[in-house]
C-alpha cells in the first residue's frame, strides 16, 4: 500500500493556520476599525468643544486687557491701533462662537451657554460706554467705567466660562474613561486572538524567518532610496545629536555652509553654521538648538540669515525638528534650510519699483497720491498746516526734440537731484509723469512752502544743462496749494494745485502760483 506524501498534512496543516490566522485577522481589524471610528468622533467632538471654549474664554480676557491697555494710552496713534487689535478679537470671538453652536450640545452645556450669551451681552453694553469714552480722549472716564462697571460683569462673565470650560473637561474625562474601557475590551479581544494566533505562529517560524529576510532587503533598499532623496532635494539638510554634533549633511548643505561632509561630521554645530538675525545680530544657534532638543518644532524668524565657512552671508528660511527614538526619546535633530537671498531681493525690487518712477527713483504718481491721502485722512492731519506743489517743467520739449531722449531723460534726472536739495527731509517729492512733479511739504508754514516754491523755480531756471558741448535752459511753472482742513478729498488738492500751475504756465515766462493767483513777489 502506498503511503501518503508527508506533504499533504503539512500543506493541510499550513492552509488551515493560514486560515485561521486571516480569521483572527479579519475578526481584529473589523473591531478595532469600529471601535477606533466610534472613540475618534467622540474624542475629537469633545476636544473640539473643549478647545473652542477655552479659545472664547481667552478671546474674553485678552479684550479685557486690550481695553484696560488702551484705556491707559495717551498716544491717539497707539491706542487706535490697540483698539483695532480689541475689533480683530471680536471678529475671532465670533468665529469660535459660530464654530461652537454647529457641534452638538447636550441641554447642560445649552444651559451654561444661555448664561454665558446674557453676561456677554451685559460686558459689551460696558465696553460699548467704555469705547465711546475712549473715541473722545475721556480716559479717567473710561478706566473709571472699567473699573467700577465693566470689571464686575467681566468676573462674573468669566465664572460662567470657567464653568463651560470644567464642564468640557469633565466630558473629556468622561470619554477618556469610556475610551480606556474601549480599549481594555480591545486588549481582551486581542489576547483572546493572541492565543488562537500564538499556535499559527508555531508553523509559519520559517516563513517569518524568510519575511524577515525579505523585509531586511526592503529596508536596505528604503534607506538607499531615502539617501538618495536627499541627496537630490533642493533644500539643504543638517542632521545633528543631542550633543549638537553634525551628523550629517546633503550636498545642498555642504554647498551653503561651506564645508565637505567629510569634515562637518563630528563638529559642533555652532563652529560650522551660524545663523543670526540680520537687524540686531543676534545669534540664533543655540534657541533654535534648546527648542529642538525639547522637542519642539521651531521655525526660523523672517530675518534670519546664515553666514558660511567662508564669510558669505545668506538669507535663509527653514524649521528645525526633533528627532525620536522608537522608544518617544529624543536623539537629536534636522534643520532644512533653504537660500532665499535671490528671491526676497527680487521682491524688494518689485516692491520698489512698484512705487517708484525707474528714471529718476523718485515716487512715482501712485505711491504719491497713497501718501498723501493717507496724511490728509490721518486724525492728527488738522494739527499741522500742509502745502501741495505742482511742477510743470518749461521748455523741456525742445530739448527732448534737440538733442534726443536721451538728453531729456539726463535732464530730468539731473532737475530731480536739484529739485531734492531744495526741499527738506521731511517733504516728498514725486514724479507725476512727463515732466511734471509734484511736492508735498508737511508741518510747513504757508509762507515757507512759498519760499520753497520760488526756490525751486529759481533753481531750475539758473540751471544749466551741458549736452554734447551745447547748453540747455528750462524754467518751471509751479502751483501752490495750501491744503485747508476742510478739503476732504486728494482730488480736489490735485485739481487745484493744477490749475494753479496751469495758470502759472500762461504767464509765459514761469511763475509761482497760490491758490490760483498770482502772488505779489511773482507778479
Amino acid at each position: 500500500m502506498k503511503r501518503p506524501s508527508a506533504l499533504v498534512p503539512v500543506i493541510a496543516g499550513f492552509s488551515v493556520m493560514l486560515i485561521l490566522m486571516a480569521a483572527v485577522t479579519a475578526i481584529g481589524v473589523n473591531y478595532v476599525r469600529v471601535l477606533s471610528g466610534q472613540l475618534t468622533a467622540i474624542v475629537a467632538e469633545r476636544n473640539e468643544k473643549a478647545e473652542l471654549a477655552t479659545v472664547m474664554r481667552a478671546i474674553h480676557e485678552a479684550r479685557y486687557q486690550s481695553l484696560m491697555l488702551a484705556s491707559t494710552m495717551h498716544d491717539p496713534f497707539m491706542r487706535d491701533e490697540e483698539l483695532m487689535r480689541f475689533s480683530r478679537m471680536a471678529h475671532e470671538f465670533i468665529a469660535a462662537r459660530d464654530k461652537f453652536l454647529t457641534l452638538p450640545l447636550d441641554e447642560q452645556e445649552f444651559s451654561l451657554w444661555r448664561h454665558i450669551r446674557d453676561n456677554v451681552k451685559h460686558v459689551e453694553s460696558n465696553v460699548e460706554t467704555a469705547l465711546a469714552l475712549l473715541q473722545l480722549d475721556q480716559l479717567d472716564d473710561a478706566q473709571l467705567v472699567i473699573k467700577r462697571r465693566l470689571l464686575p460683569a467681566q468676573e462674573t462673565m468669566m465664572a460662567e466660562w470657567q464653568k463651560l470650560v470644567a464642564l468640557q473637561r469633565g466630558k473629556n474625562q468622561e470619554a477618556l474613561n469610556d475610551a480606556r474601557y474601549a480599549s481594555t475590551q480591545a486588549q481582551r479581544l486581542t489576547l483572546t486572538l493572541s492565543a488562537g494566533a500564538f499556535f499559527v505562529g508555531l508553523g509559519i517560524a520559517i516563513f517569518v524567518v524568510r519575511l524577515s529576510r525579505r523585509l531586511e532587503k526592503d529596508l536596505f533598499e528604503e534607506k538607499e532610496r531615502a539617501q538618495v532623496t536627499l541627496q537630490a532635494i533642493g533644500d539643504a539638510v543638517i542632521r545633528f545629536d543631542t550633543d549638537s554634533r553634525i551628523r550629517y549633511l546633503n550636498p545642498v548643505a555642504e554647498q551653503l555652509l561651506g564645508i565637505q561632509q567629510s569634515r562637518g561630521l563630528g563638529q559642533a554645530l555652532e563652529q560650522v553654521m551660524k545663523l543670526f538675525n540680520k537687524e540686531d545680530r543676534t545669534g540664533l544657534n543655540a534657541e533654535l538648538v534648546t527648542q529642538t532638543l525639547a522637542g519642539e518644532r521651531s521655525f526660523l524668524p523672517p530675518t534670519a540669515c546664515l553666514e558660511s565657512g567662508q564669510g558669505m552671508e545668506y538669507e535663509v528660511e527653514g524649521s528645525c525638528a526633533p528627532i525620536h527614538t522608537p522608544e518617544g526619546d529624543i536623539m537629536g535633530g534636522v534643520l532644512v534650510l533653504r537660500d532665499v537671498t535671490e528671491a526676497r531681493e527680487l521682491h524688494r525690487k518689485l516692491l520698489w519699483q512698484a512705487d517708484h518712477d525707474g528714471l529718476t527713483g523718485l515716487m512715482n504718481r501712485r505711491a504719491f497720491e497713497d501718501k498723501v491721502s493717507r496724511t490728509m485722512n490721518s486724525k492728527r492731519s488738522n494739527e499741522f498746516p500742509l502745502s501741495l506743489l505742482f511742477i510743470d517743467l518749461d521748455k523741456f520739449k525742445p530739448v527732448n526734440d534737440t538733442a534726443g531722449h536721451a538728453a531729456g531723460d539726463e535732464l530730468l534726472r539731473q532737475l530731480s537731484r536739484v529739485m531734492l536739495a531744495r526741499i527738506r527731509d521731511t517733504d516728498l517729492l514725486a514724479r507725476m509723469g512727463g515732466d511734471e512733479f509734484a511736492v508735498v511739504l508737511t508741518a510747513c508754514p504757508n509762507e515757507m512752502a512759498e519760499r520753497i516754491a520760488h526756490l525751486i523755480k529759481d533753481s531750475i531756471g539758473a540751471f544749466n544743462f551741458v549736452w554734447e558741448g551745447r547748453t540747455y535752459q528750462v524754467g518751471a511753472s509751479i502751483g501752490v496749494v495750501h491744503v485747508p482742513p476742510t478739503w476732504a478729498t486728494l482730488d480736489e488738492c490735485l485739481a487745484a494745485a493744477d490749475a494753479a500751475c496751469y495758470q502759472a504756465k500762461q504767464s509765459g515766462r514761469g511763475a509761482v502760483i497760490v491758490h490760483g493767483k498770482l502772488p505779489q513777489e511773482a507778479a
